[in-house]
């Protein structure tokens, strides 16, 4: 993030990237988190997805007492004594209970809405898996060519089709907490971290910074206020002179700084240290850093004849 060879001499530049370096952590860890709980995230797995497979185990299944999924059951091969009735989901959760028994069940048919409420109370528990056997469902009679059933059907569509439906199931059908809807979108990318989730840690940050920047200028202008003041060596000058002359203060580079002190013993080093034994004459770079300074505004051109 920062360069390794750059010192940080001012304590308000230390301060903010102290406080900076606690906003990369802190994004970081919390990153990381929710990469992890993305991918080890729990997902229930039903025990029981083949239909075909529970008929030839000759395994027992749960259907509403009196609904017309019994039927449908003895259609698809199911025998009597292979299919166990209940009236509630409590009943429904002790047949699940004792499926080691021959009382108990591995798997239960019932209308979507029916099930519903059951897995909003158990939804830790049992899940839903397909196939999905069509059915004919429910209906409205009316006479022939009677008039209401162009508005009875724009009216069903409405409300299946819009926002109206989910509201009446979220007030009858409300999953318990800690059991959101898998196949929900919104749910999904509500727990996602984003931007806004880290407002308040980019305003602290932003505030440090801003105030730190604030106390540095307000030190500088302190310091240098007799060239604001006109009492300075500028006595004349103009207020946007004197203002470019504090902009150059400001941009002068301060040589008493670790970074300026450091190369300028490098060069001393570098010029000081001894040159190995050899006769050969010395390179022109090495020659020319010692000629006379006298010569350094005259220049060199080639001699005629040669």
């Amino acid at each position: 993030m920062y360069a390794k060879e750059e010192r940080v001499v001012s304590n308000l530049a230390r301060f903010v990237v102290i406080v900076w370096c606690f906003v990369v952590l802190i994004l970081t860890q919390s990153y990381t988190a929710s990469l992890t709980s993305l991918l080890t995230v729990r997902q229930l797995q039903p025990a029981v997805n083949d239909v075909n497979q529970i008929l030839k185990n000759r395994q027992n299944v749960g259907y509403l007492k009196g609904s017309f999924v019994h039927g449908i059951l003895k259609q698809l091969g199911f025998e009597d004594n292979n299919l166990k009735t209940y009236n509630s989901p409590e009943q429904l959760d002790e047949l699940f209970a004792n499926k080691s028994g021959n009382d108990g069940i591995v798997a239960a048919f019932d209308e979507r809405p029916s099930l519903k409420p059951f897995l909003a109370r158990y939804c830790s528990k049992y899940t839903m898996v397909e196939p999905t056997f069509k059915a004919n469902g429910f209906g409205f009679a009316f006479p022939k060519d009677s008039p209401l059933v162009g508005d009875i059907s724009r009216a069903i569509l409405k409300v299946t089709e819009g926002n109206r439906i989910r509201e009446i199931e979220n007030k009858w059908f409300k999953a318990e907490s800690g059991c959101p809807d898998p196949s929900d979108r919104d749910v999904i990318s509500s727990q996602s971290l984003g931007l806004d989730s880290f407002w308040g840690l980019f305003l602290i940050a932003g505030v440090v910074s801003s105030l730190a920047l604030l106390i540095f200028a307000a030190t500088f202008l302190h310091e240098n206020r007799h060239f604001l003041s006109g009492s300075g060596p500028d006595l004349g000058a103009s207020m946007w002179k004197r203002i470019q002359l504090i902009f150059g203060i400001f941009n002068q580079r301060d040589l008493n700084s670790h970074t300026y002190k450091r190369n300028e013993a490098q060069e001393k080093s570098v010029v000081g240290g001894s040159s190995p034994n050899t006769n050969c004459p010395p390179s022109p770079s090495w020659y020319s850093y010692h000629t006379d300074r006298s010569n350094v505004g005259g220049s060199v051109s080639p001699q005629p004849g040669h």
